[in-house]
Parts: structure tokens; sequence; C-alpha cells
């Protein structure tokens, strides 16, 4: 399988939205959705790809704010997400209370389990829960590819600041999950440039 993958920033927090396609049959997913979703759309339209489902590392406002567009615009997929995270969704339940945006609710919510593959058409990810930045943080591999939402980023580790992150699991959670897997893995994070599990290991100061 040949997968491509393309990203989308907002301008507001730099937050990146991932198209994931399988250039074989077209089938595609949207990874995490960000203040500008016209981006996705267009960007979709464009490859002519098939999105079959939407899934979220976690549900931060910032990576949900297009999702009432995206499912306006491509109809009603299945919106996956880590279990400890889906009242956000279902009930419209900010995840922060510093951060009280009201959000669309979603009706075709579907679980990311770790252990349990996520199948989106031909395309099929591993889920890794790598919370502490959020109590539902996931991380998604497919291939040689981990999008790992808020927990790694390239020279950096996700906020554990919040009322209800933890520290010390984001950095055991990246330690056990992700320094454990091959160097040559690209991480996709959800701010800023893509790095690789090797780089993150050797020079990440938080790490």
């Amino acid at each position: 399988m040949s997968v491509r993958i393309t990203a989308t920033a907002d301008r507001r927090y730099g937050t990146n939205s991932y198209l994931v396609e399988d250039e074989d049959t077209r089938d595609a997913v949207v990874i995490d959705a960000n203040f500008e979703p016209e981006l996705m759309t267009r960007l979709i339209r464009e490859r002519g790809a098939k999105v079959r489902a939407i899934l979220l590392t976690h549900t931060d406002v910032d990576h949900i704010a297009g999702l009432a567009d995206l499912l306006t615009e491509l109809g009603p997929l299945p919106v996956a997400v880590h279990d400890t995270e889906r009242d956000v969704l279902t009930e419209g339940k900010p995840l922060r209370h510093e951060f009280a945006m009201p959000s669309t609710r979603v009706d075709n919510v579907v679980s990311l389990i770790e252990g349990q593959p996520f199948q989106a058409g031909s395309l099929e990810f591993e889920v890794l829960h790598t919370p502490g930045h959020s109590p539902g943080g996931v991380t998604l591999r497919i291939g040689d590819a981990l999008f790992t939402g808020d927990a790694l980023f390239a020279g950096s580790v996700g906020r554990s600041d919040f009322r209800n992150s933890n520290g010390r699991a984001l950095l055991e959670g990246i330690k056990t999950r992700l320094l454990s897997l091959p160097d040559d893995l690209t991480v996709y994070s959800g701010h800023g440039p893509a790095t690789t599990i090797g780089q993150e290991r050797r020079t990440n100061p938080f790490l």
C-alpha cells in the first residue's frame, strides 16, 4: 500500500490536520479538525479522496473546531476518539474548563481502543494510548507514520499543566509506547514540523 500524507495548519494555533490516503484505492481519513476546515475540504476535493472517517488524537478545542464543518461538507462520517474523551463529542462537554468553548455534538462516534486496529476502508491504524496532555490522547500508526497529537513534538512534548493533564503519564507513555518504536518512523505532530523517533530520542530535551 502506498500511503500519502498531507498536512494543513490553521493560522490561529498552528494546529495540524492531516489527510491520509491510500493512493491505490483513494480511501482516506482526516486526522484532527483544526480551525480552518476549508483548507482540508479543498485538499480532499483536489485529491479526489474518499474520506471514510475522521480520527481524533484528542479533543482539545483546536483539534475539533472544524468537525462540524467537515461533517457538513463530507457527510455523516464516523468520528473516532478514545472512550475517555467521548462525552466531549456526544454531550458537547468541553475537555478543559480553561477553554470552555461550545462544541457541536456528534452523532456517529466510534471508539479508538489500544490494541484494536482501526479500519477505515483500506486503511488500518494501530492505536496507542498516549495520555497525559489529555486523558484520552492517542497516537495513531500506519506503516512508518505516527500521528502523535499533542503528546510528542519536534523538540518538545505536550503541555501537562491543565487540570486534567498528568506530566508523569505523558512522559511514561512517550517513553514506553513511542520511544520503543524504530528510529526511522516519522512523527506527525499536532503542531509544528514532522520529525522522527530517532531524532527525538537523541535530541529532545524533555526526554
